[in-house]
Formats: structure tokens, sequence, C-alpha cells
């Protein structure tokens, strides 16, 4: 009995293995055709039945970066993704700090208010924020897009939300011995609670990178000028005129549009799941 339960419980971690695999490919693959597409020289783009090229071009890279200022793009797109990271840390982690730790009138109302901004969609206060935007004087700059992430707007609300759960699970006790020891309310705030909320902060940092580096409406309605586009804004534009049916120059955009990712999540990889998991403990 023993030895049929010991091959019975092989036989199934062999088929989720399996399993597992499988779906690793599916996932996979879509980011293999393009990384080969974006290498494949223009005379093979349209081979059928399809199949890998004879020979690799990776000039297709630096005909991107010739034709279009994918340099340019780059940095504005890393600019703005950087800065508003920033901000919303910065803004979420305070108001999450007020909501879980500070006792006031209306606290849990203010709180369930501002997860409420989570389900009203972008598209409904898209034309509110233009007009605010543009009363500032903030089109065609880069602000336009950096700035709300500090006011919440964005990922504000979800981060108020992590980080509050997170703060939450911190022991009060904590806090009670800083404030014995004279600490001030930001002190606790920023030496004893940000540092133990690493996790959390990483998994919205990435979240929020990530939303920003991929965002093409904003760019679209606040951006005019052409030095001042984002990477988003660029691919885009490599879909469109005369480069429509150059596929291997649109995959060599997005390649390049993935790596500040990818590098972002190797970094941060071994937050994410914890922050992930803090996020549902404790209401």
């Amino acid at each position: 009995m023993v030895e049929r339960g010991g091959r019975g419980a092989l036989a199934g971690r062999a088929l989720l293995y399996l399993l597992l695999t499988a779906v690793a490919i599916v996932m996979i693959a879509p980011f293999v055709w393009m990384l080969v597409t974006s290498l494949t020289p223009a005379s093979e783009l349209y081979r059928y039945p399809p199949s890998l090229p004879d020979s690799l071009a990776p000039e297709n890279y630096t005909e991107v970066f010739g034709r279009f200022p994918f340099g340019r793009f780059t940095v504005n797109s890393l600019t703005i993704a950087v800065l508003a990271t920033v901000g919303t840390l910065a803004s979420a982690s305070l108001a999450a700090y007020a909501f879980a730790r500070m006792e006031f009138r209306g606290r849990r109302a203010l709180y369930w208010i501002v997860l409420a901004t989570m389900m009203v969609p972008f598209q409904v206060t898209m034309v509110p924020i233009f007009f605010v935007i543009k009363s500032l004087g903030w089109i065609d700059s880069h602000a336009a897009l950096i700035v709300p992430s500090y006011f919440g707007f964005g990922m504000g609300a979800f981060g108020v939300f992590l980080l509050r759960q997170f703060f939450a699970t911190v022991p009060k006790e904590i806090e009670e011995a800083a404030v014995l020891d004279g600490a001030s309310r930001f002190r606790i705030y920023w030496q004893i609670l940000l540092p133990l909320a690493t996790p959390a902060l990483a998994t919205l940092a990435v979240l929020t990178f990530m939303a920003n580096w991929n965002d093409l409406l904003g760019p679209v309605l606040y951006l005019s000028s052409r030095e001042k586009m984002t990477l988003t804004v660029g691919i885009a534009a490599l879909q469109g005129g005369e480069l429509a049916a150059r596929i291997d120059l649109i995959m060599a955009g997005a390649v390049v549009s993935i790596v500040p990712i990818l590098i972002l999540y190797v970094i941060a990889q071994r937050y994410f799941i914890q922050g992930i998991g803090a996020g549902g403990v404790k209401g």
C-alpha cells in the first residue's frame, strides 16, 4: 500500500510538472517569437511556412534607433515612470500610515471613499483631469504625467490599500516602544514602519512602474512635442506609415520596451510574492 501510494504521488507530481511546463511554454512562446522576429532579416519576414531565420539581423535595432529617436523616448519613459513611482510610494505610504495607525474622526469612511475610487474608470475622470492639467499650464509637459501620482492618482488608491494592510500587521508594541523613546510620528513612519514594509513597497513600485511605463493614453493626451514623447508612443508610431509592414522593426522596439521591466522584476522578485501576500492579511 505504501509503495502504491508512493507511485501515485510520484505520478501526480510528474503530471503537475508536465502541466506547468506546458503552461510555461505557452506563456514564453510569444516572447521568443518576438525576439526571433526582431532579429529576422526583412527578406525572410513573410516566408511561408514560418521558420527560424537563416541568419540574424541585429542591425534591425540600429535601424530602429536611426529612424526614430528611441534613445530619447526611452529616457523620457524612464524619467516619467521613476518619478511617478516615487510619488506614488510617498503619497500612498503616508496615507496608509494615517489610516492604519492614527485615530481621527471619519477615518473609516474616508478610507472606504479612497478604496471606492478604484472602481471609477479613468475614462470618467479623464476630461476633468485634462482641464485641471490645462489650467496649470502643464500641457506638453512631463509634469502632467508625473505630478498627479503625488496626489494619489493612478495606482494611489491600490497602494494605500496594500500598504495599509501591511502596516496593520506590524505589532503596535513596536510603535509604543518608539513613542516611549521620544520618537515622533514621522520618525516612526520613516525609520521603523517603512523598512519593515520593504516587500509591500517593492511590489507597489513594480506595479506602478509597469503602469506608467506602458501608459499610452496619457502621453497621447498631454504631449505634442516629439522630443517629449515616450517609448509607447514611439512603438505605436512604428505601426503606422511606411514602416507598417516592417514587423522586424516593430518587434525590435517592443523588445527594447520590455528590458527595463524585466530588470526591475529580477531585482524586486524576492519581495514581490511577500508583498502580494501581505495585502490579504488582516483587514
